[in-house]
């Protein structure tokens, strides 16, 4: 018998067997890609189970409080740093550092926009002062700022005298948390002052409340802040690096020194160097860092501006775009007609701040 028929048998049937098995393979991998499509589906429109339940829980009780809370209190409650330990504790954790613009922009500036932005209390008082007069409005904020100014004054000297004695101690302490076992969430003893931390965040959100609501008389307070956040960026860059250690990082961390904040803020009036704000508006951004440009040059540009336009959830929703539920999908972030607007600044380098007023 010619063996090459046989041999020709032989390797058709080795090579159905081959293609055989290499398509029930493909066929189980496509299955499990399936059922895990499906599993994730189910995850993101139908969360339950306990973890969702305590969410939604903590929610229904944050949002019944605050529909009892007046604008006044609202507005008050924005200086208790326990306010802000949501968006905190969910943000990617990352080293901070201040060793050039890009890295001061990528550690903590964009970062305060997302903690203001992430409060839920924010989204009300943004919500509640677009419902009254804006004279009223403007008295509120001004009021507030001046209080709070007043108060970092008296911390920044505490911080200068330790410069002065060579005494580089800072305090990270950011909130004292009420140990009350029924709280649904992070919140401050109501007996304590608020802290360094509350009261900068709650003059970031002041100053940004007022440029979103275009509050021409928030002017001259803004300008305060400015000119205080300026005097902090002065004590930073006069401290020692060999000498201050970590001191040094704190000053910059804790001041209300934030260029892209600070620029937004002056959008409270639009004729206040409008010329600039049309150029600075423009400029492009590139969210990817100089490092990975330069480890993928071919990587496409982004399209995107230094003035950010997008729109947010408002303080009632299920869940926010900065809720740990909400980032990873276990409750959607669900868009609706009351959609509040938000626009600010990113990556205005200490360049553009001083070419913006002049100096």
């Amino acid at each position: 018998m010619n063996r090459k028929p046989v041999y020709t048998i032989l390797a058709i049937i080795a090579i159905t067997v081959l293609v055989q098995v290499a398509r029930f393979h493909w066929q189980a991998q496509r299955q499990t890609f399936v059922d895990e499509m499906v599993r994730r589906a189910e995850r993101y429109a139908g969360a339950t189970g306990p973890t969702i339940t305590r969410h939604d829980e903590k929610i229904d009780r944050w949002v019944a409080e605050m529909k009892e809370e007046p604008i006044e209190v609202i507005l008050q409650k924005l200086t208790d740093a326990a306010e802000y330990m949501e968006s905190m504790f969910q943000s990617d954790s990352i080293a901070l550092s201040y060793d050039s613009d890009e890295k001061r922009e990528e550690t903590l500036y964009s970062r305060d926009i997302h903690y203001l932005l992430g409060n839920r209390r924010f989204r009300k008082a943004y919500e509640d002062l677009q419902k009254i007069d804006k004279s009223q409005a403007a008295i509120l904020l001004t009021k507030n700022i001046r209080e709070n100014l007043k108060e970092l004054r008296v911390m920044l000297q505490g911080y200068k005298n330790k410069v002065i004695w060579g005494r580089y101690i800072g305090s990270l302490v950011v909130t004292t948390v009420n140990p009350d076992d029924n709280s649904y969430r992070s919140s401050s003893r109501t007996d304590v002052p608020p802290t360094r931390c509350g009261r900068r965040h709650a003059v970031l959100s002041y100053i940004l409340l007022a440029s979103l609501l275009e509050l021409q008389e928030v002017r001259p307070a803004i300008e305060e802040v400015i000119a205080f956040a300026k005097e902090e960026y002065k004590l930073f860059n006069s401290v020692s690096e060999e000498k201050a250690g970590i001191f040094k990082l704190i000053v910059l961390t804790e001041s209300l020194y934030n260029p892209s904040l600070l620029l937004t803020a002056t959008l409270c009036d639009p004729t206040w160097n409008a010329d600039k704000h049309k150029i600075l508006s423009a400029k492009p951004y590139d969210p990817k860092s100089a490092y990975f440009r330069e480890m993928f040059p071919d990587y496409p540009k982004s399209t995107e501006t230094k003035l950010a336009n997008q729109e947010i959830v408002d303080w009632q929703a299920r869940s926010t775009e900065y809720d740990t539920p909400g980032r990873e999908g276990w409750v959607p972030v669900r868009p609706h007609e009351g959609m509040l607007k938000v626009r600010y600044y990113r990556a205005i380098t200490d360049a553009e701040f001083n070419d913006f007023f002049g100096e």
